[in-house]
Order: C-alpha cells, then structure tokens, then sequence
C-alpha cells in the first residue's frame, strides 16, 4: 500500500485499532428528508460534536452544504445512486460522482454500491469496477458497498449471499467492504474477503441495546467496525449511544459493559 493510500485509509480505520467507526448520512439521496436527516447540518454537528466519528459516508451535496471539516474526520464520497423510493427500482444506480470532484473536496476515499443478484447486478459491478481502476490511479480507496433491492431482502441475513457479496466486491477492485451482518456464520463472510469487513446497521433495530448487540456480534465475528446510520441517529439519544459503540470499537468494552453504560446514561 502507498504512502497516500495508507494515509487515507488511517483517517477511516484508526491505526491505533485497526478500526472504524463510520457514521452514514447519505440515506437522502434515495429517501429525501428522513427522520433524523431532516435537519441533516443539525445531526452532523451533534456527533460531531462527541469526536467519537472516524469518518463520515456523505453525498457531494450534503457535503458542500451542511459539513464543517476539521481536519480529522475522515470522508468517503458516495459516488453512486441515481434511484428514489418514488422510482421502479432502488437498485438502478448509476456513478454520480467522479474522482476528480472526489479529490477536489478532499474525500479519503469513494464509495459505491453493487447489487448482486438483482437485474442491475452487472450494470453496478461494471460501475464498481471502473471506479475501482479511477481510484486507484491516484491511490483513493474504495468502500464496496453490498446493497439489496426490495426484491433480495430475504438475502441480508443469508451467510452464503453476503459472503459472495463480499468476495465479488474485492474481485472487482474494492479495498473495503460493508455488508449486513448475519448472527449465523458471520465468519464465513469474514474467511472470504481478503479486506477489511465493516457492516451496515440495515434496518432500524428496535432497540439500543439490540444495536449494541449486533455490533458485538460482528465485531466478536471479525468485523472491523460499522458504516451506520439510522441505528445511531435516529436513537433517541445518539450522542450517549456513539460514545458507547466507539468504546466497543476501540477498548474493547464488552457488551455486559456495554449494556450497564446505556442503562446508565437512560436514566439520567
């Protein structure tokens, strides 16, 4: 690995850990104004505000209006999408973003999804692919992103799949990868992806404590951190859940700890 690549790549995993904790906010490109984005700047600054955040997954819009670097933060650039919920079909991505603009708006790396056994599954590898070779000219990193349309959701818990997922995004030029974390065979996932793994928080859990519970799962599995969203912002008490998935990420602190600290800082 470069000096630039590997210089990018420790503001997204802290080289002290070897682990990120990366918090996603480009869910408005698909959904518009979603709870806990709707005031979108707002979000940002609180969580930014903990020094808890490795790095950020942001669109160029969002990222030209409503951050305020500072100069620790990492940031990778979501370069697909394209598609909204008010369309046929959220898997028909397309590039939005190029390296250029990536590189001009000093992202650590670029980001684009693959949707692996939907109708557009060559289409977004083809995507993944080019992207990977653009990157890699000037030594950006590049987060695979294992996605599933409406029809493959029976998939996101499926080891097989996402080992697949995993693997092909790796083939196809990706230097990291998130996927959805399954509580079954997790490793298997992990055994077949020759870089780092970080999972997505998928759908909204119904709980902190079943948040916190999943990360340990994949973490204990190998994982090397989340790319998450709604399960951070839209708990009701982002800031306090942050420092404590953070301190899981980084020291190691169990989940029975874990759980005490979220029980703790709930009542107060």
């Amino acid at each position: 690995m470069t000096v630039g690549k590997r210089n990018r790549m420790n503001r997204i995993l802290n080289p002290a850990s070897g682990k990120g904790l990366i918090i996603a906010v480009d869910h408005g490109m698909a959904l518009g104004p979603t709870t806990g984005l709707v005031d979108i700047a707002r979000t940002i600054r609180t969580l930014s505000a903990t020094g808890k955040v490795d790095a950020w997954l942001i669109t160029k819009g969002i990222l030209t209006t409503c951050f305020e670097p500072d100069g620790r933060q990492g940031i990778i650039l979501r370069a697909s999408g394209a598609a909204t919920i008010a369309g046929e079909d959220l898997t028909n991505e397309g590039l939005t973003t190029s390296v250029d603009t990536a590189l001009r708006l000093g992202a650590d790396a670029l980001a684009t999804t693959a949707f692996i056994g939907s109708p557009n599954e060559h289409e977004t590898l083809m995507n993944m692919a080019y992207l990977a070779d653009e990157c890699h000219q000037y030594d950006l990193p590049l987060l695979g992103v294992l996605g599933v349309g409406k029809t493959m959701e029976n998939r996101m818990l499926d080891p097989q799949y996402l080992a697949l997922g995993a693997r092909v995004a790796v083939e196809h030029g990706a230097d990291m990868v998130k996927t959805y974390y399954t509580p079954q065979d997790f490793n298997r996932v992990i055994a077949g992806c020759p870089v780092p793994v970080m999972i997505a928080g998928g759908p909204k859990c119904d709980t902190d404590l079943d948040t916190l519970n999943m990360i340990n799962g994949a973490l204990k599995g190998g994982a090397r951190g989340i790319v998450m969203g709604r399960n951070i912002w839209q708990s009701a008490r982002p800031a306090e859940l942050l420092d404590i998935v953070w301190r899981m990420i980084h020291q190691g602190l169990s989940i029975e700890e874990a759980g005490k600290a979220l029980k703790t800082r709930t009542r107060r």
